[in-house]
């Protein structure tokens, strides 16, 4: 039951918490400045909350761990290896994006050349960067694992 009420209550801390760091930029926009503050307080507030049900949960299970036999506790997990970028795959992606980009505003929407520039900018960062880490992930999850 307990346990219940704090799974409960600490997702009612998170939905908060984000719904508080979604009315920041609205209550900066409309200009009420004392709102901003109330919503970094209940943000603040949600974090640790989450923070520490998550801490206490995490202790909670290491002592229950630790009072196992060492051949009855679950195998520590091992990480793999962190995704590296290429840098001259991610370059090339990023010019092949912007050259896609900028061609479609110019002669596609006829977007005039200084904001054509800005959004193909962007757009190239995000697609660029969506491809390498498609591929490097695709590799990562059709790779064989090491038994």
């Amino acid at each position: 039951m307990k346990r219940g009420v704090t799974i409960f209550l600490a997702t009612v801390a998170t939905v908060a918490g984000v719904f508080a760091l979604l009315l920041i930029p609205l209550s900066i926009v409309v200009g009420h400045p004392v709102n901003v503050i109330g919503e970094v307080i209940v943000l603040a507030a949600c974090v640790a909350y989450v923070a520490q049900v998550m801490r206490a949960d995490r202790r909670r299970r290491r002592q229950a761990e630790a009072a196992l036999p060492i051949e009855q506790r679950p195998p520590r997990r091992v990480p793999r290896r962190p995704i590296t970028f290429q840098f001259r795959e991610t370059v090339l992606a990023f010019a092949a994006w912007f050259l896609l980009v900028a061609t479609f505003n110019a002669f596609v929407v006829g977007i005039e050349p200084a904001a054509n520039i800005g959004i193909a900018i962007f757009a190239a960062f995000m697609l660029a960067t969506l491809t390498v880490t498609g591929r490097h992930m695709m590799f990562r999850l059709t790779a064989e694992e090491d038994e």
